[in-house]
């Protein structure tokens, strides 16, 4: 242990000296890609967490917006999206969906994350958790507003033909007229994997749209997935890694397809379908411009007009007239005309939400001798395990909302809705005699109260608080309160802002948590409902490159996976503490960004969790010709040791365990990323650490990371 201190240590020591010693022959760019310090450049997966991202009155500014929407409610709101010139290869990783992330080697394979704080709120369908990242949603997918067509096409690959992982993945997207909106997005990983059945292949796509006027806005989109996975279990053996000279026989080494793994051609399927519509109509009135507002759409005008023509002259046209207020780019949104110097001010909207989804999971194994990797097996009839659950979910909301800004005495919009919900659950009937008994189908229903006060436009003050109740159904009782109130102002002339936010939750146990029947696992459990409170605050100053975060959770009821597989929960009350902090350095060409995060449970047999975790990522950036810029540099992930889970793949769920510690190793990259022009292409040497210190480099119990590979990838933009 001491050793692995004292080389990261010295690791750290190399990174920073090496990266101060580089002089920068170009003038400094002030920070990764020429964009505003914030938090959500480093994690894709949370891009709305910064507290300095741009807010939702600037929708429509760029020449290409990406936003999200909100839960239930569906109002827009900015969203950065992934065009930093800077650390594209990080961004391709795993690792990068979190500060310190619990995964099985392969791309595309199930994730947890180890910060606390970052684990979402359980599905019913308890089976899509692990892929949360990877599964497009209402609330975490981008709709676009473009004034151009805009298409990203991005390909990464690592490793030989026969352990080679591949991802492609692009969004097309395209504006007709200035009301609609429409594109499509997909996402295909093929991964062989270093291990022996380890493949992973996974394929989704969404077609989405958007109709946005001064009375009628809608947002829609249609999703669907189909994610296999090839299940290992972990290795049998583990000195495989740790000691691998044992195994070699005088030859010069193990390729590491052949280690021996806990079962063989065994897979997890899933499938998703989800079809999501949300639409309002707004009530409200038209009032002259003001002077700031007419000569601001005079400018617009102006550009727009000036573009036309040249794309005329370009296309050898002879049409170069100006543009009249009738053409089709000069259209009002309403009444064809009537309002062109006029502004419409929403002073109610009336707001329908619908959503279906639909979830399949079966677990399959043509190995013969899985049946003894296990304790119990309730059906004994067939040769081989054939497991399938599957989830539906209908959820209609009715909202009526009056809106923020419409009168100057109007300062805060006020939201009350009503959501009503219909889930069906099918899983294997109870065994008699270890023969399931048909399929169970069980119908849920439930109906929830709520309303949401916010205050989004203030300069210097923003709030927004929700709160619902589970009124009828099976969900009766079930509590959902949360809020946060943010301030924005400026020290010695940059941007700073604090926030104050806080939770509290009395929820149902997720339906698979409560019922369960397959092969090798069989519950029916009475589960009392978790109660979470959470406080915590954030600070954040762009002048020092420095975010400041701390909470505190109090969780009763505690569900969790015990060491049998099976859902256990804690009656008593444990807390979890967490605190982060982030760092960054800019001078001249030199850059240094860190990311720290200490936590702290009093039941870690509960809840284990890794003390500390850390990233730190020391580059320079130069410009060897004027359109290109090139980035070198090292990061190094860390996290201390602890009992990690276990990924089980007959439930798919991360269990506890009590006799591994995984942990207290660096995991060192080093990369060059390009950016030239549109192009954004990299290269990375991929786990370098392997080559140099202790090798434990193990994700989770019996599940290690990917060996020392070569990883290369291409982002491509086309916005013309």
């Amino acid at each position: 242990m001491k050793y692995s201190i004292y080389t990261f240590t010295f690791l750290l020591g190399i990174l920073y000296i090496t990266a101060v010693s580089a002089q920068d022959r170009t003038r400094s760019r002030g920070d990764r890609g020429g964009r505003r310090f914030s938090l959500a450049m480093r994690n894709a997966a949370q891009a709305a967490d910064s507290l300095l991202s741009p807010d939702s009155a600037r929708i429509g500014v760029a020449r290409i917006n990406a936003y999200r929407l909100t839960d239930k409610l569906g109002d827009p709101y900015i969203a950065p999206m992934d065009t930093d010139r800077l650390n594209t290869a990080d961004h391709t990783l795993m690792e990068s969906r979190s500060l310190a992330g619990a995964y099985t080697a392969n791309m595309g394979a199930p994730f947890q994350s180890r910060i606390f704080s970052e684990r979402s709120e359980a599905r019913d369908f308890i089976f899509a958790d692990a892929f949360d990242g990877d599964i497009l949603t209402p609330t975490n997918a981008y709709f676009y507003d473009v004034k151009v067509p805009y298409t990203n096409i991005l390909y990464t690959r690592a490793g030989g033909s026969t352990k080679r992982e591949e991802q492609l993945r692009g969004v097309i997207t395209g504006n007709f007229g200035r009301k609609i909106n429409l594109g499509a997005d997909f996402n295909y990983t093929y991964s062989r994997g270093q291990y022996t059945s380890n493949n992973n292949k996974l394929l989704s796509y969404r077609l989405f749209g958007s109709y946005r006027s001064d009375r009628y806005e809608a947002f829609a989109h249609i999703r669907n997935l189909n994610f296999v996975t090839n299940e290992n279990g972990g290795l049998t053996d583990d000195r495989y890694i740790t000691d691998p000279d044992n195994f070699e026989d005088g030859r010069r080494g193990i390729d590491s397809k052949s280690f021996p793994t806990r079962f063989t051609e065994t897979y997890n399927r899933l499938r998703g379908r989800d079809f999501f519509l949300t639409h309002r109509y707004n009530l409200g009135f038209y009032r002259r411009m003001t002077a700031d507002e007419a000569d601001r759409k005079r400018k617009r005008d102006e550009r727009r007009e000036k573009i036309r023509q040249l794309n005329a002259e370009k296309e050898g046209t002879t049409d170069v007239r100006p543009l009249t207020p009738r053409s089709q780019d000069d259209v009002p949104d309403d009444d064809g005309g009537l309002h062109a110097d006029e502004v419409f001010v929403p002073v109610a909207s009336i707001i329908h939400t619908f959503e279906w989804e639909d979830f399949r999971r079966r677990f399959i194994s043509n190995d013969a001798g899985i049946d003894t990797c296990y304790t119990h097996r309730f059906d004994t009839t067939t040769a081989h395990p054939d497991d399938l659950q599957s989830a539906r979910t209908f959820r209609n909301t009715f909202a009526l909302s009056l809106r923020e800004g419409f009168q100057k005495w109007a300062q805060i919009g006020l939201t009350a809705y009503i959501s009503f919900e219909n889930r069906r659950f099918e899983m294997p009937g109870d065994t008699a005699r270890g023969v399931f008994q048909g399929r169970t189908k069980t119908d849920e229903y439930a109906a929830f109260l709520g309303a949401e006060l916010s205050r989004t436009r203030s300069e210097w003050l923003t709030f927004r608080a929700r709160g619902e109740f589970g009124l009828l159904g099976n969900d009766i009782g079930e509590i959902r309160l949360m809020g946060h109130v943010a301030s924005r102002f400026r020290v010695f002339g940059r941007e700073a802002s604090i926030r104050a936010e806080g939770a509290f939750q009395n929820l149902r146990a997720p339906f698979y948590q409560r019922h369960f029947h397959s092969r090798y696992f069989m519950w029916d459990n009475d589960l009392h409902n978790t109660q979470r409170i959470y406080v915590g605050g954030v600070a954040e100053w762009e002048q020092t490159r420095t975010r400041i975060s701390a909470g505190v959770e109090n969780v009763t009821n505690y569900v969790y996976f015990g060491t049998d597989g099976r859902p256990a929960q804690h009656t008593g009350s444990l807390q979890i503490v967490t605190a982060r902090l982030r760092q960054d350095f800019r001078y001249r060409a030199f850059g240094w960004d860190n990311e720290i995060i200490y936590q702290a449970t009093g039941h870690d047999d509960i809840v284990p969790l890794p003390r500390l975790a850390l990233y730190s990522n020391a580059y320079v950036v130069i410009h060897p010709v004027r359109v290109l810029t090139l980035q070198l540099g090292a990061d190094v992930r860390y996290f201390t040791a602890y009992h990690a889970p276990y990924y089980e793949p007959a439930t798919q769920q991360f269990q506890n365990q009590t006799e591994i510690k995984v942990g207290n190793y660096p995991l060192i990259n080093a990369y060059a990323n390009f950016h030239l022009r549109q192009a954004r292409f990299f290269v990375m040497a991929y786990n370098l650490g392997r080559l140099f210190t202790d090798p434990r480099y193990f994700s989770m119990p019996h599940y290690p990371l990917n060996p020392m590979v070569i990883k290369l990838g291409i982002a491509v933009t086309f916005n013309n």
